[in-house]
């Protein structure tokens, strides 16, 4: 008696999750560089999962320290990475290249916001893929959100999710969320006088972790190895950084974007 087409399907997605699974340990994360975060995320960052990220005080709207964090994890890995973001959206690329993410690796897709959900699922299905990257400019809906976890579960490929506004973000199926913000760091003192407070250092609080703990870090100053984030680069383009040297910046803006203005969908490489 032969298998009914719904159930050939259900077979054959079976037989991959289980060929995923029966990959070595190492091949199955994404190293974060931090000893203790990927120890306690029992390797790292789960690969073929949806991965949230969220910016802390004034960095909310330009999501810059979770943007140069998730671009230092993907330096580590090969393979083309696949950048959405909505119209305008290259000056937050900016300063990519001081992470060591290539932007050879970049392949960068403009996309309207009513059809950001329905792109992302489109690259997290494709073939060949390292990883996506999109620029979210309001949360996705759960249903959204299942459908984005459903495809990179069933492609591999692992899906990051920058938010880039200051509303409410909802329950969703994603595999871990996480916020990124500044921390001063102790002053500098002469004598009994604090003369100077740092903010190299930066707080990583994961807020969900599926099958895990909510946990908090203070990179930097927790016997974690320092990560060095310049922001440089990415606040010369903003408009309280006009003026600044040239110099300073890393990308170019603009040196990804050959494409045409005005197109909905505008796909640079």
């Amino acid at each position: 008696m032969k298998d009914r087409p719904g159930m050939a399907m259900l077979r054959d997605r079976v037989a991959r999750i289980e060929q995923r699974y029966h990959k070595p340990l190492a091949a199955l994360y994404l190293k974060t560089g931090l000893p203790l975060v990927d120890e306690a995320l029992k390797g790292g960052l789960r690969r073929g999962a949806i991965h949230e990220f969220m910016g802390e005080g004034h960095d909310q709207m330009l999501c810059a320290r979770p943007t140069q964090f998730v671009a230092k994890i993907l330096a580590q890995v090969t393979g083309p990475v696949i950048w959405v973001m909505p119209p305008d959206g290259a000056p937050l690329l900016a300063g990519l290249q001081q992470t060591g993410l290539s932007a050879e690796r970049l392949l960068c897709i403009e996309v309207h916001p009513a059809r950001m959900a329905a792109t992302i699922e489109d690259v997290l299905r494709s073939q060949g893929v390292a990883a996506v990257v999109a620029d979210l400019s309001t949360p996705l809906s759960l249903t959204a959100s299942r459908r984005l976890a459903l495809a990179a579960e069933t492609s591999g490929v692992t899906g990051f999710l920058l938010h880039r506004h200051q509303q409410f973000v909802p329950p969703s199926a994603c595999w871990t969320r996480w916020r990124v913000g500044a921390v001063a760091s102790p002053p500098i003192r002469m004598g009994q006088r604090a003369l100077l407070s740092l903010a190299e250092n930066f707080s990583l609080a994961l807020l969900r972790h599926r099958g895990g703990d909510a946990l908090n870090w203070r990179i930097g100053t927790d016997h974690v190895p320092p990560s060095s984030f310049s922001l440089a680069a990415i606040l010369a383009h903003d408009a309280l950084a006009q003026g600044a040297p040239a110099a300073r910046s890393g990308l170019a803006a603009g040196s990804v974007w050959p494409g045409k203005a005005g197109a909905e969908n505008r796909v640079c490489q």
